[in-house]
């Protein structure tokens, strides 16, 4: 047990014989001059397929001038043709999915 005491005393003396620490770079490590937060890349083909997205309110008006009923809600599928699928409550109270066509 005294020899650990002896041994945690000697580390103590040698730090205060050398003074405080000072942080010193390493020129061995990388360091960035600037740090800049990650981007999410966009695809170009994204951007158009987005762009090229009819709006759901015209698909909802559609379906509601031919069928009655309400906008219940919807997803959309994405992929080379996107779909809308859309969540329709007909006028008699019966649950019906519509697959439309999302592009323009």
């Amino acid at each position: 047990m005294w020899a650990k005491s002896l041994l945690l005393s000697a580390f103590v003396a040698l730090g205060a014989q050398s003074g405080p620490v000072e942080a010193r770079p390493n020129p061995q490590v990388f360091q960035p001059t600037s740090i800049m937060p990650m981007q999410r890349r966009r695809d170009d083909r994204d951007d158009r397929q987005q762009q090229a997205l009819r709006p759901v309110r015209e698909v909802v008006d559609e379906l509601r001038a031919r069928y009655g009923g309400e906008y219940v809600g919807h997803r959309l599928e994405p992929g080379p043709q996107p779909i809308y699928v859309i969540r329709w409550r007909m006028p008699d109270g019966q649950y019906r999915d519509f697959r439309v066509n999302a592009a323009r």
